[in-house]
């Protein structure tokens, strides 16, 4: 073969390639496998506006005038069969923002989806999950990363970073036949407490929680049983999933329930600080120390004073990290417990 006709080979091969269409399989942090669409060596046509920085369903931009190998360019990923997205998603509210073009008029997103879309606490395992869509339609959304649910009453709906969402109450009688029981609890004391972002998901009063409960009993909810078992083990000021397992175990250990984040005053009126847990009576305080007490030396030092000011006043303080929930630390942690609250008992 001579060196023009082998040059002139080349270029065919390569021109051939151009316009091969490639998929590669990328794994999703939504719970599913996504396909990033590719065409080699050119350089696609702009979108409409409408399609620039959102994603969008395949047949929305056919119904614009795209042209169909337009959306096999590799400036769109496909989250979903039917969707193009700007860039592969990185967040849940962007997991669900790929999702959302397949909704129809009264589909939204549901259960632990929505909790995790109102800042709510969930366990590591439900990361990765696949995103839940209910709907009062017939229809019960499938389709590979989404579970569908059809709900036969109407539920109460809102929006948060623009997608449709379960309410925060409703979404956590949805889950409660996917939650365990302590997840239950957790999410239950984030609602009376502070942790959402969203005013809508954060300081709800207990009387709020607890209707919801009952009428969940009432209607006969999967998992209605197991959320007012929940309900009964919810308190209000809890600031932390840890906090909320902490006192659990402290109460299933058999030892009296502390108190939450109650403000303390020392014998002098003084200011002493508001620790996680507190026993007023024997003077025993139990805080437990994220990693952020450990990373942030301003709430190291905080930590420090708070400390102090305990103990000059004649309260024990333990401290408990992650560490001291199991075995077999925990047996450590409750044998001092013990000893401290015994203490007082012997001095009276």
């Amino acid at each position: 073969m001579t060196t023009a006709h082998a040059e002139r080979e080349a270029r065919r091969v390569h021109k051939k390639e151009v316009v091969v269409v490639l998929h590669r399989q990328t794994e999703s942090p939504c719970g599913q496998r996504a396909t990033t669409s590719m065409i080699g060596g050119m350089r696609p046509r702009p979108l409409p506006l409408e399609l620039l920085d959102s994603p969008f369903a395949r047949r929305r931009a056919l119904e614009l005038g795209v042209a169909p190998g337009r959306l096999r360019a590799s400036d769109r990923y496909v989250p979903h069969r039917g969707v193009r997205s700007p860039a592969r998603a990185s967040t849940l509210v962007w997991c669900a923002a790929d999702a959302l073009p397949l909704l129809l008029e009264g589909e939204w997103f549901s259960h632990v989806t929505a909790l995790s879309l109102w800042g709510l606490p969930l366990s590591a395992r439900w990361e990765a999950a696949d995103l839940h869509v209910a709907g009062t339609r017939r229809r019960q959304l499938r389709r590979p990363g989404l579970v569908g649910h059809r709900l036969v009453r109407q539920s109460s709906r809102r929006t948060v970073s623009g997608l449709p969402v379960s309410s925060p109450l409703q979404a956590w009688v949805e889950s409660a036949s996917l939650l365990a029981l302590d997840e239950l609890v957790q999410v239950g004391d984030a609602l009376a407490g502070r942790w959402s972002p969203h005013a809508a998901a954060r300081r709800l009063p207990m009387s709020a929680l607890a209707e919801t409960v009952s009428l969940a009993r009432a209607r006969r909810r999967p998992g209605a049983v197991r959320l007012g078992q929940a309900m009964s083990l919810v308190r209000e000021r809890v600031d932390s999933p840890r906090e909320t397992l902490l006192r659990l175990q402290i109460v299933r250990a058999g030892r009296p329930e502390p108190e939450v984040n109650v403000r303390r005053l020392g014998s002098d009126g003084s200011w002493l600080g508001r620790p996680d847990l507190s026993y007023p009576d024997e003077k025993v305080v139990v805080d437990f120390e994220g990693d952020g007490h450990r990373t942030d030396r301003r709430q190291w030092e905080t930590d420090v004073d708070r400390r102090e000011r305990f103990v000059d006043d004649g309260w024990a303080y333990l401290r408990v990290t992650n560490q001291h929930l199991g075995p077999p630390r925990w047996q450590q942690f409750l044998t001092r417990l013990d000893r401290e609250l015994g203490r007082h008992g012997a001095s009276q």
